[in-house]
Order: structure tokens, then sequence, then C-alpha cells
């Protein structure tokens, strides 16, 4: 089944990388065949772009002339000539204002800062760095596959007191990590107080990431889309959690992967035969553009 797509869209933890945290080599085949078709790459992530780069560079992005989405859409890369657009920032007084709900819910706040993560560690959920790799390492054996990216984050991160005295300057966005109810609590209490002004991204059950109403990834394929002159229902776009959504809602062909979590499959317009373990993105791409892989 052939369909008129010029852009492929993908996500990264869940979707394209397997549980290894690496893409397989008959996905990187199928993706590069398609680069020299003419078809433009995007990857689109929750994480940052130090931290997308390594798979960019493994898909040879820079020579095919694709796109990197970072950051849950803020930032979005043409990695042809490394420029680099921007969507808004959570300013100090916004940011502060944030945490200061999650200390009354006790909840765990980890934050970019500069090039430095933060982590503000809540006693309810464990004491100390400690408890947090644990309660992490537990949400990763439930099932909820980012858990050992976060963990490995963790390594590098500055364990602090108070996160309110480092926010001085804008950031991305902000996790909140703790109970579901605590979750669910906080993200009520934003948005009673400050309604329509933030995104809320489940990372799991467990943890959601809050950034500005503006940042999505699909907004950030839009601009994409109008830099290249290419229409958004000429993507096919594929994902497994919230951040994924309205991008897979809006895009031509919008595939949610058969791994995804609850809340992703219960919203999908079209499931992937095979999880992020079996090249489901591969897969996929060849039932959608056509073409031929030896492995399928």
């Amino acid at each position: 089944m052939e369909h008129k797509i010029k852009m492929i869209v993908s996500d990264l933890d869940g979707t394209l990388l397997n549980d290894a945290k690496k893409i397989s080599a008959f996905t990187e085949k199928t993706l590069l065949e398609y680069q020299q078709q003419g078809c433009i790459v995007v990857l689109a992530s929750g994480r940052f772009q130090r931290e997308v780069d390594r798979y960019a560079k493994q898909l040879k992005l820079k020579e095919y002339n694709g796109w990197m989405v970072c950051a849950n859409g803020y930032e979005v890369t043409r990695m042809a000539d490394g420029s680099c657009h921007t969507f808004d920032s959570l300013n100090p007084q916004e940011s502060q204002k944030l945490c200061s709900i999650a200390d009354e819910l006790k909840l765990i706040q980890y934050v970019r800062i500069a090039d430095q993560y933060h982590l503000k560690i809540n006693r309810l959920l464990g004491g100390g760095l400690k408890g947090a790799v644990g309660l992490l390492k537990l949400m990763h054996r439930l099932g909820y596959q980012k858990g050992t990216y976060t963990v490995h984050l963790l390594e590098e991160t500055r364990n602090v007191q108070s996160m309110r005295e480092y926010l001085n300057e804008d950031v991305y966005k902000i996790c909140f990590i703790g109970t579901v109810k605590r979750i669910k609590k906080l993200i009520e209490l934003v948005e009673k107080v400050y309604p329509d002004q933030y995104a809320f991204y489940y990372v799991n059950p467990m943890a959601v990431e809050i950034c500005k109403k503006s940042v999505s990834k699909r907004n950030a394929v839009e601009y994409i889309c109008r830099q290249t002159g290419i229409q958004l229902d000429e993507v096919i776009a594929f994902g497994d959690s919230g951040n994924d959504e309205p991008l897979l809602l809006s895009a031509g062909i919008g595939v949610t992967m058969k791994n995804g979590t609850k809340k992703a499959l219960a919203v999908a317009r079209t499931l992937s035969a095979k999880t992020n373990n079996e090249d489901g993105v591969a897969y996929e791409c060849l039932h959608y553009l056509g073409g031929s892989n030896e492995n399928s």
C-alpha cells in the first residue's frame, strides 16, 4: 500500500529505539534508503539536543537534509546547516511558581538548567538520590520504558535542596515525578490557577513534563513543513506516548506503536503491527511507502 509521503517523523524512546536504546541495523538501513529516495526524516523527541545528536549522526540526517525536534518540540534544528528555531520557554517566575505547587504536593522535581541537570528529591518518595533512582527503576520494571533513560541521566545530576533558588533563567520544561494521584493533582492545580498556559506531557503515569502551551511536536513539525514546502498530510509520524498524540492525530498517517502507553493506544488512529523491539517503524514505512528490504 503506497501513499504519497514526503516526510517520516519518529519519536525515539519506545518508538524508533529498541529497549536497549539503539536503532537496529534493519531500521537504519530502511530509513537511509528512504532518504536516498528524497524522503525527509525527522527525529522528534522529548530529549535535549545533545541526547539526540548521536542518532541523527547514525541516520546521516545532515547529509540528507533531515531535522531534529527536541525537548517536546521546543527546539527545531535543520541538520544541513545547524540553524535552530525555538518556541516559548518557561521564564524563572513561571518555573518557580510551578515548583512551589510541586513542593506542596511533595513531588520530585527534575529540570535541566543551562547544561546541568538538577534534581530535588522529596523525602516522601524515598531519601536522597538513591531513593529517586529506586523509584525510577521500579517504574521501568512496571513497563514504563523511559525509566532506564531517566536513571542514566540521574547519574549526571546535581541533587539540590531547593529547586527554586536555581531557577534564575529560562528553561524548556520541568519534569515532576510522584504517585499517580499526586501527579493528577498537580495538573488539576496548575490548570486551575494558570488556565490554558501550559502543555502537560506524561512520560508515564508517575511523571509529567510541563512546557509552555506553544511547545508541541505537532507545532514543530508544522514549522518544518512550512520551511520545506511539504504538507502535513504528506507526513507519516510515529510515537508511543502523550507528547506524540497531537502530531499523530494531525499527520497524514499517524502510527501509534503497538507497545504504546494505554492512553496513546486509546486514541490511536493506526496501530503498528510490530513493537519498537521488532522494527515497528521500519515495517510500517515499508507498508505505507512501499519499497523493499531483505528483512521484510
